[in-house]
């Protein structure tokens, strides 16, 4: 069974030799071709609250949180 074999050259896993096997099945990952459709107003409007309303920060631990601003 030759499908799985590593050619001379081949640096790729045995894992990703597989997983490849599936493209011809299921083809590569959808790709928008169209430009981008742009926010509208109530998506940023939306993005405004939840900016002023949360903000990020990060613990002792290095780890990113998301929490409720305080009004201080």
């Amino acid at each position: 069974m030759g499908l799985f074999r590593r050619r001379p050259g081949d640096d790729r896993t045995w894992g990703m030799r597989f997983t490849e096997t599936f493209l011809p099945i299921f083809g590569p990952a959808s790709i928008r071709r169209t430009p981008p459709v742009p926010p509208t107003a109530e998506d940023l409007a939306r993005e405004a609250r939840l900016r002023g309303t949360y903000e990020r920060v990060t613990g002792p631990d290095g780890h990113s949180y998301v929490v409720e601003r305080r009004d201080d």
